[in-house]
């Protein structure tokens, strides 16, 4: 791919006003006992249809307002947090949607903010100042969206429970920047746009989709850490009672593969499955509790060693399939 096709692509990523969608993390396609319609409910516009067990989003109709990636259990939904990050830094924890005049940092809508950028902007900045226009008779997230930001700000104080945060419908007071942070801001922007504009170098496509945690996650994980020591951290995780099978069917459906389930054994001697669960990419979707066929997991809150060490053990024992 050429300079111009790289330059072509960051431009319409920049300016695509759809989410991605990451098939393998959403309850639907994933099917979950119960299934989830979330992203449809919460969609202002009737942008999002959810056939054949997928997403379909509407580009005709979608805004770009955000409100399904805060909603969305199991993170399936996302716009990219890296631009809406900086922001909130070079204005110091102050933003203002696009129907707010004045000067000071901007986000399309407040409905992108989700509970991790608000949460880990908190943990960096103290309190947030959030400006907003009159979302009642807005064209681009309407009048659900403060109600639905109150709720993402509750969410975000699970992970950071120092999150304080002032609505405001007044013009922003521009922040004074120093010579090092408007220098270091400018650096960091230009790293962005170089790595978004470098010819990408051929390889071997392996996975479907990405390793590793999204990005929502990571930035929940970094507000938890910095948390002052003996914060009531609220971050979910679950438990498997007496009864467990040991099937697979909760690893199958958790979105982000927090639940995991092991083979162990020596050669001779009886095996066992064991069932592991990583607490920092647990979501408290419910997908497993609700789809677990003898119904012995419940969900919980766990605590700041749990939420940082090795994963848990959950159940360990020997199926009682194994000899059929």
């Amino acid at each position: 791919m050429g300079l111009f096709d790289n330059l072509v692509n960051a431009f319409l990523k920049l300016t695509d006003p759809t989410p991605k969608f990451t098939a393998s993390r959403c309850l639907l396609e994933k099917n979950s006992v119960g299934g989830c319609d979330r992203c449809q409910q919460v969609c202002p516009h009737g942008a999002i249809r959810l056939e054949n067990f997928t997403v379909e989003i509407d580009e005709a109709l979608c805004t770009g307002c955000g409100l399904c990636t805060q909603v969305c259990p199991g993170v399936a939904l996302e716009f990219p947090l890296g631009p809406v990050q900086e922001s909130l830094y070079r204005g110091r924890g102050q933003i203002r949607c696009s129907k707010v005049a004045g000067s000071g940092e901007e986000v399309l809508c407040l409905g992108r903010l989700t509970p991790g950028v608000l949460a880990e902007a908190a943990s960096r900045k103290g309190p947030l100042t959030l400006a907003h226009g009159d979302c009642v008779h807005c064209k681009i997230g309407g009048p659900d969206v403060l109600r639905r930001l109150q709720e993402a700000i509750e969410e975000g104080k699970k992970y950071y429970p120092g999150l304080e945060v002032n609505l405001t419908m007044e013009p922003l007071r521009g922040a004074a920047v120093g010579r090092r942070e408007m220098f270091g801001a400018l650096l960091g922007s230009a790293k962005r746009s170089a790595a978004e504009l470098v010819p990408n170098i051929p390889f071997i496509q392996i996975e479907e989709e990405p390793t590793g945690l999204p990005a929502e996650l990571r930035l929940r994980e970094l507000a938890a850490k910095r948390a002052p020591a003996g914060a009531p951290l609220r971050w979910p995780k679950i438990a498997v009672a007496e009864g467990c099978t040991l099937c697979p069917v909760c690893t199958n459906v958790c979105p982000t593969g927090a639940v995991e389930r092991i083979r162990e054994g020596v050669e001779g001697l009886s095996e066992e499955y064991v069932l592991k669960l990583n607490v920092s990419a647990c979501t408290g979707c419910g997908a497993c509790v609700n789809s677990c066929p003898p119904q012995v997991i419940t969900l919980e809150e766990a605590g700041p060693a749990e939420i940082f060490g090795e994963p848990l053990e959950l159940y360990r024992g020997r199926p009682p399939w194994y000899d059929l």
